[in-house]
């Protein structure tokens, strides 16, 4: 009927069938510009490189970034790698004499050996203060190896009874000893920076931390150092191990995911070979394009790159079937395959484009966050989605142009007699004809339960929140998880937070007033659960002040007087001491305290941090600021720029998203009707998570803008189709039923797909990407449902495209369609 070309997406529709006989009467082309497409991608492909440092995370302007960067530049990186260990079999375990002497060969081995270490201590190394008659002598542990077991033991004592190096180098009970390895580079550094060997260019383990990481391992698994247990956590390996995990992830993923998506294609329904390689063509040519951009760009492979692959996978193949099953209705009919192509494009062209342009949009939302690695996922997985698009409306037309182009005169008279079950398996239509006996038996029944279960969900939205750890974010498996929490629960915290103290003052800091004041702070923030251990310029004076008396621990406290507090500071730098430049500045006017926090969640994290700056208010230091920095506050705001980018993602992506379907649809009406199925999976996954208490992290971040995406694509085919089928019978009922019959069967299968796709995520090692698979998989199913038993009834119940009109009174249908 020529009355339906007055709509924008007809007229689409049309363009498109154009195009698609463009694209088979220029094969050649088409397949050239393809071939010139993956070398180019291919190219800059190979200039990607893996960061999940915290320079991939912030912006270089952001506020937070830029405090850290400058107490790196005065204080030194604070990155390290925590080597927890243990003598399991040996008398005295980490102080049995030919143990420490293994730990002493090997402190010097990591000293000389692994790229980017600053210094190495361990309990043969460490900075030791001693009582020398009126002075004191600052110097190595053991700078003169014990000669026997007994001296070994008396050293023991020594180191226990400093409360400096209890859960830290020793735990209380003596059995588990740590080696911490300091590094000269930072998270924050340039590529430049970090690269080690300059003629291997930025290959992943050429790299800081990997390089650094890579050698410790093997010299950890060398045989001399048989007999002790080693545990390896901290910066350096967490790092590494995301690096690792990330790059086996996207390979292995990639891989299955496309296995997969193949066999659900051939069984689903019934193509030819070539009819499946076409797609997978173009989803393989997308992501070798989306990684192409990102080297153009300088774009790294972070933690959210891990998801791209499969998700360009799921919506290219499902995006690929709609075009499959016309075309596969269209051929068997006519037994053209060029005809048939077009006529397949020239159907749901239009509606593949306004999906493709929501999925689109859901990305380029997210790129409002200020976590930098979060902005551009989404500039590259929104180029992804168009890629797939463009490809599909080109590539995979000249794909299907070939081959075979005359069906059977079995395939052509089933086709006539049914066209849906000629492509597709029987129990597909089965489902289909279940779906349509449901909503025109018990429409209203249907709708009621639906706003029933959006109204529960709402109630466990509110009650969602913000939070992640990143120890959880590894399946317990993973050898960094694993070792983390041993190292956590016989030693402490290992996740840092530093505080600037600036009296804005030179020689500031050897103020009586201002070292009370930072005890009192480290007090208060060791009196907290999640506070293991605090460190700053107080231990040291308290350390020199008892050395000064005798090694006495009575006098284990702050000096009362500055004079007194200058003269220690003075015999300190005098007698060789060098840790102390890891808490002052040089003029003496800056000083820091660390703290040593369980590695907990962000929020309980954020909680601990609050409740020490009203501590801090509550006890100002006259004269001076504090302010907060280290990994644990990026951490912390890491957090914070996810609930920003909730608030200002979500509500911009439904705006949109609501505009977007009123424009498509030339109808406000039917345009919000729309909206509802769409919401219907991020508010039910929302709801779910609210209810049993799972948090949103910023993986789960992505949830909304992919199920959006998903649910927009089905029920903008489902609503064209009613509409068009409406505008030919004049009846909602008969409309219902056929549109349902020739856009069901494409839904249920893409659901299938996108569910085998998104199932392929808990094949990863991140804990954090399996549960997002699960939960990606519950909107996809809460999107089918909605398009299948709520979008048609609730069309059937508000009859938004106009009063029902007999099939011939072509007036009446010209103005419902407008």
């Amino acid at each position: 009927m020529g009355i339906q070309n007055n709509k924008f997406v007809d007229r689409v529709d049309q363009l498109f069938g154009h195009i698609a006989e463009w694209a088979v009467h220029h094969r050649v082309v088409v397949l050239v510009l393809s071939l010139l497409m993956l070398g180019l991608g291919l190219y800059f492909a190979s200039m990607v490189k893996s960061d999940n440092s915290l320079d991939a995370y912030f912006d270089k302007s952001d506020p937070a970034y830029i405090a850290y960067s400058e107490y790196l530049d005065e204080f030194l990186s604070d990155e390290v790698t925590y080597i927890v260990y243990r003598v399991p079999n040996r008398e005295h375990g980490p102080f049995n004499i030919e143990a420490m002497s293994q730990i002493a060969q090997l402190s010097q081995a990591f000293a000389d050996e692994v790229p980017y270490v600053r210094d190495v201590v361990s309990l043969p190394t460490v900075e030791f203060i001693r009582a020398d008659g009126d002075s004191i002598t600052v110097d190595e542990l053991m700078v003169e190896f014990p000669e026997t077991q007994a001296e070994l033991l008396a050293l023991r004592e020594e180191v226990l009874s400093r409360p400096l190096y209890v859960n830290y180098l020793i735990n209380a009970k003596a059995d588990y000893a740590a080696i911490i390895l300091e590094m000269e580079r930072s998270s924050v550094d340039p590529l430049e920076d970090i690269i080690f060997d300059e003629a291997l260019g930025n290959q992943l383990e050429n790299l800081y931390p990997q390089v650094s990481d890579n050698k410790i391992r093997e010299i950890l698994a060398r045989s001399e150092y048989s007999g002790i247990e080693f545990f390896v956590t901290g910066d350096v390996p967490m790092n590494s191990a995301y690096n690792h995990v990330f790059m086996e992830d996207a390979a292995i993923g990639t891989a299955v995911t496309l296995l997969v998506l193949a066999i659900l294609s051939s069984i689903l329904f019934r193509a030819s070979l070539l009819a499946l390689l076409g797609p997978l063509a173009v989803v393989v040519l997308s992501i070798i394009m989306v990684m192409g951009m990102m080297g153009a760009f300088g774009w790294v492979l972070g933690l959210f790159f891990g998801i791209v692959p499969t998700l360009i996978c799921a919506v290219g193949v499902a995006q690929s079937v709609h075009i499959l099953l016309e075309f596969q209705r269209a051929h068997a009919e006519t037994g053209d395959r060029q005809a048939s192509v077009k006529a397949a494009i020239a159907k749901v062209g239009g509606a593949c484009l306004l999906a493709s342009i929501t999925t689109a949009v859901g990305f380029l939302v997210m790129a409002v966050s200020q976590l930098k690695v979060l902005s551009e996922m989404a500039l590259y997985a929104a180029s992804g989605v168009v890629f797939t698009f463009v490809l599909s409306m080109t590539l995979l037309v000249v794909v299907l142009s070939f081959g075979k182009s005359s069906p059977s005169s079995g395939e052509a008279r089933a086709a006539k007699q049914n066209p849906a079950k000629s492509t597709v398996l029987p129990i597909v239509m089965r489902i289909v004809e279940v779906c349509i006996t449901a909503n025109l038996k018990r429409p209203l029944t249907l709708v009621v339960l639906g706003a029933g279960v959006l109204l529960v969900s709402l109630v466990g939205l509110t009650q969602i929140k913000v939070d992640f750890n990143f120890l959880e974010d590894f399946k317990p498996h993973i050898e960094w998880r694993q070792d983390t929490e041993l190292a956590e629960s016989v030693m402490g915290g290992i996740l840092n937070v530093t505080y600037i103290v600036d009296t804005n003052d030179s020689e500031g800091v050897k103020r009586p007033d201002v070292l009370k004041a930072i005890e009192g702070i480290q007090q208060f923030a060791e009196s907290q659960a999640l506070v293991k251990k605090a460190y700053s310029v107080v231990d040291v004076q308290k350390d020199l002040n008892r050395s000064f008396h005798g090694d006495d621990p009575a006098w284990y406290r702050l000096p009362e007087e500055r004079d007194l507090i200058a003269q220690y500071f003075l015999v300190y730098e005098i007698s060789g001491g060098e840790e102390l430049q890891e808490f002052v500045s040089q003029d003496y006017s800056r000083t820091v305290m660390e703290l040593r926090v369980e590695m907990t969640g962000s929020a309980a994290i954020t909680e601990l941090l609050n409740t020490i700056d009203q501590y801090i208010a509550a006890n100002p230091i006259p004269d001076a600021q504090i302010r907060k920095t280290g990994i644990g506050l990026m951490w912390v705001k890491m957090g914070e720029y996810i609930a920003d980018t909730q608030l200002y993602g979500y509500s911009l992506l439904f705006i949109m998203v609501a505009g977007f379907l009123c424009l498509a649809f030339g109808s406000v009406k039917v345009g919000m009707l729309a909206m509802i199925p769409n919401l219907a999976p991020v508010v039910v996954v929302l709801g779910v998570m609210g209810w049993l208490g799972i948090h949103l992290d910023y993986m789960k971040l992505l949830l909304a803008t992919i199920a959006i995406g998903i649910a927009v694509d089905d029920t903008l085919h489902l609503v064209i189709r009613f509409r068009r089928c409406f505008l030919h019978s004049g009846n909602y009922r008969r409309a219902l039923e056929d549109s349902m019959r020739d856009v069901g069967p494409a839904l249920l299968i893409t659901t299938v797909i996108l569910f085998g796709a998104f199932s392929c995520y808990l094949l990863s090692n991140m804990a954090i990407i399996s549960s997002f698979g699960v939960l990606l998989c519950l909107a996809i199913s809460v999107a089918l449902l909605a398009d299948m038993l709520f979008m048609p009834a609730l069309l059937l119940l508000t009859k938004p495209f106009g009063p029902e009109f007999e099939p011939g009174d072509t007036a009446a249908a010209a103005r419902i369609a407008g």
